[in-house]
């Protein structure tokens, strides 16, 4: 029983009916807390499952969930045989706009997704009455459950084609999706996550331009804004901070998750990045990455359909076109939704922990992550006492001993069942392609391997290790490293601007490593499973992502 909630629990029955369950790192580590875990489950997942059956995906009706040791699991559940064919025929009904016209899909989508979000941005629940702050709470779930669902459509409505695409160029090219060419054909796009990105680089390179690296450099996070007050250049510089806050400040530290703080709450948290900005020398020039992989992508392009049969060149441009869709969206709507949608729902529970601690209700304003939207509910607005102390005592002892099963994988397994079985869930449902990675393409040893992947972006690369396991460990990240960690997320994004390689024990071809890595022009091996087992800062590695192996080098 999760934080005595049954309905979660990993049994021995969904280990019997399912064939396989897969750990689930990029949505769910390090360890929900309780809130989080209830909006994750009921919110991410249940809408997901309203989404695969609203758009009637054929061979899937979406992911099922469940927790072991406070670590996510995720199998996918199945229509009857019977039902698919009628469900194929509208499903196909229903992506009639998708074969149309992706690109007016996508922009579609998008703007649904900025609609919704937009009326929270400027609210300040701290300045709500108790009777606004809990009208203001019921808006926030009604938000969160609209704006996931217009995700989950705009995703859902495009993976299912990237296996169609990958089908045909296997068929006509014989490219698979971890070969050099599969990652020129989709590559050279950008979006608002990147922007921000570069955004630092300038800030970077202002500061160095003006005299204030040393700042940067030699104090802590903490002191730089009073001293940026003390000079014309510092005060410009700040006000350039604040434009770049307005527009990019709504993030948490977490992408899925609402206990760790967020730029727009404390600008000292981007402080890290500029300073590694600055030993970077402004970061990659993405600028000249987009031309580079404009260039591949066309000549990638030119060579496939040099290839493909007269008779399917119109199938293969259209999916060809989706399949780049899909990628391209995944990473603008985590700038559009994901983070900003992270960031207001932050804003508003933690008002409630604030007014909560203020009555006496709890004892500090964090406490508020360890409890249930319905229990914040009625704490907020019957002021409750003696209810919930002890309550928040004893799940965060149990949060926190899930915590410390993270990297022990006797404790909490990489999967159960039989893992031939997470092949045949990605076939049948690619939109779980973020989320689950396919198992390594070849066995390490027999080539004289250290690691070997199964997705990631080309390139070759030397370099030193920096194992990072999570967000603590940003800022220890120098310039031109090889960063190792479980897997990466949106709000992992501005480390892409100056490490030199990547390896990760998740990710497969349409997650946010791989999709970022190539973009970036970073050769990135994703999906070795074991990377941060067997490899800790200081090793010295070579990357071949063309082939998608790791060697450690004397």
């Amino acid at each position: 029983m999760h934080y005595g909630r049954t309905f979660w629990d990993l049994t021995d029955f969904e280990l019997d009916y399912y064939p396989v369950w897969v750990r689930t790192p990029l949505h769910t580590e390090p360890v929900l807390t309780p809130l989080y875990v209830e909006m994750f489950c009921g919110y991410m997942m249940h809408n997901w499952r309203r989404v695969a059956d609203y758009l009637k995906t054929p061979l899937s009706m979406g992911p099922v969930w469940k927790m072991y040791k406070g670590h996510g699991y995720m199998s996918i559940a199945l229509p009857r045989e019977e039902e698919i064919p009628a469900r194929e025929v509208s499903f196909k009904k229903k992506m009639a706009s998708v074969l149309k016209d992706v690109d007016q899909v996508v922009a579609d989508n998008h703007k649904s997704l900025d609609d919704l979000v937009k009326p929270f941005l400027p609210m300040n629940p701290d300045e709500m009455d108790d009777g606004d702050l809990l009208t203001h709470v019921f808006e926030m779930l009604d938000f969160q459950n609209k704006i996931i669902f217009q995700y989950w459509v705009g995703w859902i409505s495009l993976s299912p084609w990237v296996s169609n695409f990958q089908d045909l160029i296997r068929d006509v090219a014989g490219i698979g999706p971890a070969d050099v060419e599969y990652s020129h054909l989709l590559g050279g796009y950008t979006n608002l996550l990147y922007e921000s990105n570069t955004m630092l680089g300038d800030l970077a390179k202002l500061a160095v331009k003006d005299g204030l690296d040393g700042l940067f450099l030699n104090s802590p996070p903490e002191e730089i804004i009073p001293a940026m007050q003390q000079s014309e250049a510092g005060r410009n510089w700040f006000a350039q901070l604040e434009t770049f806050i307005g527009k990019h400040g709504f993030r948490l530290t977490r992408h899925y998750e609402f206990c760790e703080p967020g730029w727009y709450e404390d600008p000292t948290l981007v402080f890290p990045f500029i300073r590694q900005y600055i030993e970077a020398g402004g970061g990659k020039d993405l600028g000249e990455e987009l031309r580079l992989r404009v260039q591949e992508r066309e000549a990638a392009e030119s060579t496939l359909m040099s290839k493909v049969p007269s008779e399917r060149k119109d199938e293969a441009k259209q999916l060809l076109k989706i399949a780049r869709a899909a990628n391209y969206w995944l990473e603008g709507a985590d700038w559009l939704c994901e983070l900003r949608r992270m960031a207001v729902g932050r804003r508003c529970f933690m008002a409630c922990g604030k007014r909560m601690a203020g009555d006496g209700v709890i004892e500090s304003p964090e406490d508020v992550w360890m409890l249930f939207p319905d229990e914040i509910i009625a704490a907020v607005a019957n002021h409750e006492k003696g209810r919930y102390i002890s309550l928040v005592q004893d799940r965060r002892k149990e949060w926190e001993y899930y915590g410390s099963l993270t990297s022990n994988p006797d404790e909490v397994p990489l999967f159960f069942g039989d893992p031939e079985q997470i092949l045949v869930m990605l076939q049948k449902d690619m939109a779980i392609g973020p989320t689950i990675s396919r198992p390594p393409l070849e066995d390490p040893d027999e080539v004289g391997a250290l690691l070997s992947g199964s997705a990631g972006a080309p390139g070759v690369v030397e370099g030193t290790v920096r194992l990072v396991m999570d967000e603590s460990g940003w800022n220890t990240v120098k310039p031109g490293e090889i960063m190792v960690c479980p897997m990466t997320s949106a709000t992992w994004t501005p480390l892409f601007g100056i490490i030199g390689g990547l390896i990760t024990d998740s990710g497969g071809e349409l997650s946010h490593p791989v999709i970022v890595s190539r973009e970036y022009g970073i050769p990135a091996v994703c999906g070795t499973v074991l990377a941060t087992q067997k490899l800790k800062t200081g090793d010295r590695v070579k990357i071949d992502a063309n082939k998608m192996r790791v060697y450690k080098l004397d």
